[in-house]
């Protein structure tokens, strides 16, 4: 994902290209990450210690149950007055002569762990960054997640050239990195993000909601390949913007520098990431697709501990 650079951007990132390049003349994507071949692409995995702390999944299942304004029709002031009668919980309304059909619809969803369903109906509700909605991650176990984050060779009906994946394994993040050398492989490394989606309830991304999802949609269709990706999306750039303020911007390294206190030396800025690629196929040279994938990985740790961050915020 990128934006145009400035002009002043253009040259310091010449620099950088020159830079890269003579770092990594001669080196192949074996000596940098001990990659292998999958699925005719290619695969780097790499792990790291981090540690999420969930909100306690019936504290999140009771703040669900306690907000009545879930129910069309029952704003603050009504709630405040069914709250006075009596009527504490969504399973109270079920005896309400009004309102118990879409207080039972809810509890039903719930009952049967159909937590797409129920966070669809809250984005109606709510705004989509509604800190409720981000609790509710804790309706899932986290090993059912599975965080997204993808490299392109443009912002519309472009290839896919890299599909970085992380899995939880207890204090562990587990970083998958399927890269298409070139580009008649973006449909194997696709099916291989596939293997990895069925599995998993949750998707973790930084504004995947409007980039990379839609994005991995589009290019199935144009493959021909009949999937569905409408899983519940947690997606950070939203609630990051809802519940963090002082910043100058919520692009992911902004935030990465004022709340991680982590600034990252030379990288590749995302708008460069397509002519960086593109020199990669036209030379054979790797020099520079090292600091895409480098890029892309980071890109999934600072989104997970910014996850991780924002779930500490709601916790209480």
């Amino acid at each position: 994902m990128g934006t145009a650079l400035m002009e002043w951007e253009y040259y310091l990132a010449e620099g950088l290209k020159k830079r890269f390049l003579e770092r990594y003349e001669g080196k192949s994507l074996d000596e940098v990450f001990s990659g292998e071949e999958v699925g005719n692409c290619y695969l780097i995995e790499k792990k790291e210690r981090i540690k999420i702390r969930f909100p306690e999944t019936e504290r999140a299942k009771w703040n669900l149950l306690s907000c009545l304004s879930l129910i069309p029709g029952i704003g603050p002031n009504r709630e405040k007055k069914l709250k006075e009668r009596g009527y504490s919980t969504l399973r109270d309304l079920v005896n309400h002569p009004r309102f118990k059909d879409d207080a039972s619809r809810i509890l039903k969803c719930l009952e049967e762990r159909r937590i797409y369903e129920i966070l669809e109906h809250m984005g109606r509700r709510f705004k989509k960054s509604h800190p409720l909605i981000l609790q509710c991650a804790a309706l899932h176990n986290l090993e059912k997640f599975l965080v997204l984050d993808i490299e392109t060779l443009g912002l519309f009906n472009a290839p896919i050239i890299l599909i970085g994946t992380g899995e939880f394994r207890q204090d562990e993040l587990i970083i998958r990195q399927y890269f298409a050398r070139n580009l008649e492989e973006e449909q194997a490394i696709i099916l291989k993000f596939l293997e990895l989606f069925r599995d998993k309830e949750a998707l973790l991304t930084f504004n995947g909601r409007r980039f990379d999802v839609p994005f991995i949609q589009e290019r199935l269709r144009y493959y021909g390949i009949e999937e569905s990706l409408e899983i519940p999306n947690y997606d950070v750039f939203l609630f990051s913007r809802s519940l963090i303020r002082g910043v100058p911007n919520y692009r992911l390294q902004t935030l990465e520098r004022y709340l991680l206190g982590f600034k990252r030396g030379e990288d590749v800025p995302s708008a460069l990431i397509p002519d960086f690629y593109h020199y990669y196929l036209n030379t054979g040279n790797v020099a520079l697709v090292i600091p895409i994938i480098k890029h892309n990985a980071l890109d999934i740790v600072t989104t997970v501990k910014l996850f991780g961050m924002l779930l500490e915020m709601i916790k209480d």
